[in-house]
């Protein structure tokens, strides 16, 4: 069989093992080839100032019906490197046509205020597979407007820099985002994205998360496993609450910069700590400010207990591959 009449799936198959440069060879060798390996060539984008490659973009904004080819963005402007406002018209006329995109990374300059490029400036249009979006921008009224058409969406992480108090938090629909299970972004952004949404994983990196503030979070449809925030709330109050409002928490990162002079002395807090961590029955690691609280399981009638030791580890050790993890990272999806 002539490779030409080879069935789709094969011809991929042997595409996937040939380099870019081949496969922009074989695009030009045969008219019959050229769609196809058009299809392949921007299936998967990874451009930025760096690579010198951003001319891709300005490549989809005047051709429609190539950009549907893609499926993965990212796009990369170092500050150092800043694009000039025509690149930023062609990036949303680009994305405008993307409507087969399943992930997309933007990180932009961060002083030029970018965000506009996530609205149509021709038509609307409804990104129905995407799962992931990541983001320099914080949550503005163009993120929220995009958030609205993105339906499949799953995975949302934004700026995590807090947003003047001057300017009015955008609002989403009740019926916006609805499979959204992981969210990174800023406690403002936080407060209003949660509530009425399957949430398992949380991840905070600014503000000061307080008791009324859980109270809001609990408002996920989900149930939250994960959760990393900041807090200078009283903890042993502030950790009642926690376990009152997610009795389904595995994994707990906290950094409260008001308690990190505790001292080894301090046996009674470290005991309240232990009691209030045995009482979240889905507990798996916990860290303080850098600190991490060891347990064990013991057997009981019902099967296995986690007991808290009632002081933190100096050292996490090797063997517990909890302690191990980074916060950050995909874990905190996959759980």
């Amino acid at each position: 069989m002539s490779l030409p009449l080879l069935p789709i799936e094969l011809f991929d198959s042997i595409c996937a093992y040939l380099a870019t440069s081949d496969l922009a060879a074989l695009s030009r060798a045969c008219s019959i080839f050229y769609p196809n390996v058009q299809r392949i060539l921007y299936r998967n984008l990874v451009l930025s100032s760096a690579n010198r490659n951003l001319s891709v973009i300005v490549t989809l904004s005047k051709k429609p019906s190539v950009a549907r080819f893609v499926r993965t963005l990212s796009v990369t402007i170092d500050a150092s490197l800043p694009a000039l406002i025509p690149f930023y018209c062609a990036l949303a006329d680009a994305l405008s046509f993307m409507s087969e995109l399943t992930s997309l990374h933007l990180s932009l300059d961060p002083n030029a205020n970018t965000s506009w490029v996530l609205t149509p400036r021709m038509r609307p249009i409804t990104y129905s597979r995407l799962h992931s979006f990541t983001s320099s921008f914080p949550f503005d009224s163009h993120v929220a407007g995009f958030l609205e058409h993105t339906p499949a969406l799953e995975r949302l992480e934004l700026d995590t820099t807090p947003i003047s108090r001057t300017v009015p938090l955008p609002q989403l629909s009740h019926a916006a985002i609805p499979r959204l299970v992981h969210l990174m972004g800023s406690c403002q952004a936080v407060k209003v994205i949660v509530p009425g949404r399957p949430l398992e994983s949380i991840h905070i990196h600014d503000g000061d998360l307080s008791e009324d503030e859980v109270a809001c979070l609990a408002r996920s449809t989900g149930h939250i496993a994960v959760l990393g925030a900041i807090t200078s709330a009283l903890l042993v109050p502030f950790l009642q609450s926690l376990a009152r409002h997610f009795p389904y928490l595995a994994y707990l990162r906290l950094m409260a910069p008001f308690h990190v002079s505790l001292k080894p002395s301090d046996n009674t807090f470290y005991e309240q700590v232990a009691t209030i961590l045995t009482s979240m029955p889905q507990l798996l690691d916990f860290e303080l400010s850098g600190m991490h609280w060891g347990s064990s399981c013991q057997a009981n009638e019902a099967g296995c207990k986690r007991i808290w030791r009632a002081a933190p580890m100096i050292t996490p050790p090797d063997h517990h591959l909890e302690d191990n993890l980074d916060f950050t990272s995909e874990f905190a999806f996959i759980y």
